[in-house]
């Protein structure tokens, strides 16, 4: 603090002395005046605790208090202060949030005090002398309602207005007559106190109390008007604490009510009354009454006794009805076995029946009313399942609760038990409170021990089921699997949730003599819908048998789904064959197997697209629509679908539940979103090592396709495919002989040209006789590997290691040959082979092969990123010696540098590297793979 501002503070200090000495306030007795103020502020208010203090130097002075929340606790020093600052009220919702306050011994100790509200005692130059404040021990967020605040602000006015008046008769000359003086004085209070009166009763007025004198002296009764509507007397009518008040008491709450006023009145007592009571109402109904009130003590004994009543029927009636409903719980806790808990989650109590004592030894004392002990006494393994458990419900993950567990008994020992929950929410779905029922389930498992063991490990589904509600009370790992969920999701529901609707009317039927305690033995077929969605067949061995004094059912199922469909997908192929033998045409034989697939597999689209083999994946073909007939049906490219196209072309069948979910796949998601397809069959049908058609099957929603499912697309495309064969046999035997005219008349060619270019260059004939046969020999090599197998067509390792044969047989392992399998085409083959041929004899007389640590590497790879596929070659001499460019080319540089380029298209470069030759070729790989 400043020096100026300490000054201004005495000053003001000095100037509130001078007042509340000119008010005649400092070290004065109690007056009742004030006593009346703070009970009428207490009763507007509706608050327990009421005060008026004044501040001088120091600590504030209380000059008149009401309540319990009396005690000198401090908190007035900070209050006052904080009212004197400024105008008007000053409110505060929760004391324990508000950083005056929060810590001071009233708010933090016994006294437990949450809420004040203050109004300023002001002179006329707006001087701060004091507060009337009231206080409650709980806290009030809506804080005061307007006629309260309006009530309490004018109390303290008409508190001030009575000061100014004693001011005044202090200020009266001494010289003016004392009997003058006196009448002078008398008539301004009764002004003054008129108007105090006028106030205080408008106050009143804008609640639903009502008011109740009795004057003890005068033996005198008065009510206001909302006490008389109370009890029912009239307007005019004389009102006597004998005669009238106490006669129109509940007959059991009379006696009670008159000893408790006589207390009040005692002079050794608080001299507070505070009591509820049953009145009989006009209109002959019961009501309740609230009335809260003192004693007026003048002259060393009790003169008045002031209260205000209240109106309660409504709240009481209420809590009538929640202590009935209370009772007739704990009659129903009473008649059953199993321990029963209620969780008031709000408050973290927790209450259980006698039950708890019954079954598991525990005394009341020895049980602690919170969630926490009940939690402490599970066994420590299971009890971290069981606290996730019951957070998953609290927060609404689920409604309901079951759990078998160990609790601890009081003698030490744990009990097997089963344990169901049920949670409480109000509108807005909070969570209020948790009821649930603890059944001692020991005996019944050590009875079953040797059958739990039979139980889990067998390989048949097993649930034990209430046979009156049908909720499934244990199940095993083989059920589960067979319904695909966990056992949580099955164990305390219904075993008709899992029962297609269409089947309700025979499982209802079925249900009924259950519930009837109907002893049976039956086996039955059932279709059930697992938790994914999907509907499986069950073989049902059902038994229903008396166990003691209790009815037992069990149902062991046998998934037999795969049989059913395997049943049903014989019967299909079955008629494929018949479909088959009746079809006379490539297309109808295809159509008619894409139906039956489609039928069997119970999907919208199946059909059959034929693909292009010389065109790849560039094809404008396409292999996607739903069926040649279909209205989108339109021809798709391949580019569309890459990721599909390529499993094709390696002979794959593709089964995808969901194209959008598949990452694999999701480069085909929008080629697929177009045609409305989610979920697929794909079978490549391979001729000659090319993708020449698929056969398929679509589903417009995700689909998780069974194994037997995929193996029956295929064994359908199989068969079709044989059969086209089969067909064609005899116009494929027909290409076979015009194509063998071909390759002749293209071998005796090549011989032709061969021989006249390896005449025209050779220096003398035996060197032309031994060029010629090694040519010759490399050529029938390539027809040998062309011919060895029914297909038009030869791999690429074979082609060019029976070309470099001849001479990897002087000295073995000087080749290195490494690539990706290729089938290559009849002319691709003859040139590939010859090119080597002459690559090898080249690197024997002059390259790498010539010396004996000499090597040759022949590597190809496969390119994909232009607009199609390309091959690249490499051969590579090592080792050799120092290589040099010949001054002339010959027939056999032109055979490697043109043969394969002319036969298949793209570039082949012969580079002479002082480490020894290289000799590249890249040409597209349709090129390769012509059989043209």
């Amino acid at each position: 603090m400043t020096q100026d501002s300490a000054s201004a503070e005495a000053e003001v200090t000095d100037e509130r002395v001078s007042a509340l000495l000119a008010y005649g306030l400092m070290d004065t007795s109690p007056e009742a005046g004030f006593d009346d103020a703070v009970l009428v502020a207490s009763a507007l208010c509706a608050a327990p605790a009421a005060r008026l203090c004044f501040v001088a130097t120091g600590r504030p002075r209380v000059a008149a208090r009401i309540g319990p929340a009396a005690g000198e606790t401090g908190l007035d020093d900070a209050l006052c202060a904080a009212v004197l600052a400024g105008p008007g009220l000053l409110v505060i919702p929760d004391l324990t949030a508000d950083p005056r306050t929060r810590d001071h011994p009233g708010v933090t100790g016994p006294e437990g005090l949450r809420f004040y509200a203050g109004a300023r005692l002001e002179t006329p130059d707006g001087l701060g002398l004091g507060t009337l404040c009231v206080l409650d021990v709980v806290p009030r967020p809506a804080g005061l309602n307007p006629g309260q605040a309006a009530g309490l602000g004018a109390l303290a006015r008409q508190i001030m207005a009575r000061l100014e008046l004693r001011r005044a008769v202090s200020r009266r000359n001494a010289d003016i007559v004392q009997r003058q003086e006196t009448q002078e004085i008398r008539e301004a209070s009764a002004v003054r106190l008129g108007e105090t009166a006028l106030l205080m009763r408008l106050a009143i007025e804008a609640t639903d109390l009502g008011v109740f004198d009795y004057d003890l002296v005068a033996d005198r009764l008065t009510w206001d008007g909302r006490t008389r509507t109370l009890f029912g007397a009239a307007p005019d009518e004389p009102v006597t604490y004998a005669g009238s008040f106490l006669p129109r008491l509940h007959p059991e709450d009379r006696a009670r009510i008159d000893a408790e006023i006589q207390a009040c009145l005692d002079p050794r007592r608080t001299g507070l009354f505070d009591s509820a009571f049953r009145i009989r109402a006009p209109d002959g109904a019961r009501r309740w009454l609230s009335a809260r009130g003192r004693r007026v003590v003048a002259g060393g004994r009790a003169t008045r006794l002031v209260c205000t009543l209240l109106d309660i029927s409504a709240r009481k009636e209420g809590e009538l009805a929640l202590q009935a409903i209370r009772d007739r719980y704990r009659l129903v806790t009473r008649a059953t076995n199993d321990a029963i808990w209620d969780w008031d989650l709000s408050t973290g109590t927790m209450v259980w029946n006698e039950a708890l004592q019954a079954a598991y030894g525990w005394v009341p004392d020895q049980v602690e009313p919170t969630g926490a002990w009940w939690i402490a006494r599970v066994h420590p393994d299971d009890r971290a399942q069981v606290d996730d458990d019951i957070r998953a419900v609290v927060e609404g993950r689920v409604s309901e609760w079951s759990h078998e567990y160990r609790f601890l008994r009081a003698d030490g020992t744990y009990a097997e038990v089963l344990d169901r929950g049920y949670m409480v929410r109000d509108a807005a779905g909070t969570p209020l409170r948790m009821i649930g029922a603890l059944l001692d389930v020991t005996e019944r498992n050590q009875v079953g021990a040797q059958f739990r063991a039979v139980f889990e490990g067998a390989n048949l589904g097993i649930v034990q089921l209430d046979p009156r509600s049908l909720k499934a009370l244990r199940v095993n790992a083989k059920l589960c699997e067979i319904w695909g969920a966990q056992p949580e999701e099955i164990l305390g529901q219904s075993v008709a949730k899992w029962t297609p609707a269409e089947d309700a009317v025979a499982r209802d039927a079925l249900h009924r003599r259950l519930a009837n305690g109907e002893i049976m033995q039956e086996t039955l077929e059932k279709r059930y819908r697992r938790a994914d969605g999907r509907l499986i067949w069950g073989r049902v061995n059902l038994v229903s048998q008396v166990l003691g004094d209790a009815i037992q059912t069990t149902a062991m199922i046998e998934d037999i789904t795969q049989e059913r469909l395997a049943e049903e997908r014989q019967r299909a192929l079955i008629e494929l064959g018949d479909a088959l033998r009746d079809s006379g045409a490539r297309g109808s034989m295809l159509n008619a197997a894409a139906a039956i697939l489609g039928r069997t597999l119970s999907t919208a689209r199946a059909g059959y697209r034929s693909v292009d083999p010389r065109a790849g994946l560039s094809a404008p073909g396409g292999i996607w629509p739903a069926s040649a007939a279909a209205a989108d049906a339109a021809p798709r490219p391949l580019a569309d679908f890459p990721a599909t196209a390529q499993c094709l072309r390696r002979g794959e069948t593709v089964a995808v539940p969901d194209v959008t979910g598949d990452p694999h796949f999701a480069g085909d998601a929008a080629g697929y979103a177009a045609l409305g397809v989610r979920a697929l069959i794909e079978v490549p049908l391979i001729q000659r090592g090319n993708l020449v058609g698929v056969l398929f099957a679509h589903a417009s929603e995700p689909r998780d396709w069974a194994p037997g499912e995929v193996a029956f697309a295929r064994e359908v495309a199989e068969r079709a495919w044989d059969a086209l064969g089969r067909f064609q046999a005899e116009d494929q035997q027909r290409l076979l002989n015009r194509e063998l005219s071909h390759r002749l008349k293209n071998t005796l060619a090549m011989v032709q040209a061969i021989a006249s270019q390896t005449l025209r260059n050779a220096p003398d004939f035996e060197t032309a006789k031994e060029s010629l046969a090694a040519r010759l020999i490399a050529l029938g090599k390539a027809h040998d590997i062309l011919l060895t197998g029914a297909r038009e067509s030869a791999d690429i390792d074979a082609v060019i290691t029976g070309a470099l044969s001849i001479h990897d047989d002087r000295q073995p392992g000087r080749f290195a040959i490494r690539g990706p399998a290729i089938e290559v085409g009849p002319k691709a083959a003859l040139s590939l082979s010859l090119m080597m041929h002459e690559l090898a004899t080249n690197a024997v007389k002059y390259g790498a092969l010539s010396v004996p640590e000499g090597r040759v590497v022949v590597d190809w790879q496969i390119l994909d990123g232009g607009a199609e596929p390309s091959l690249r070659m490499a051969w590579t001499e090592q080792g050799g010696p120092i290589v040099r460019a010949p001054a002339r080319r010959g027939f056999g540089s032109r055979l490697i540098e043109r043969g394969l380029a002319g036969a298949i298209g793209g570039e082949v470069s012969l580079l002479y590297e002082p480490g020894g030759v290289v000799c590249r070729v890249e040409a597209p790989l349709a090129g390769f793979q012509s059989v043209d």
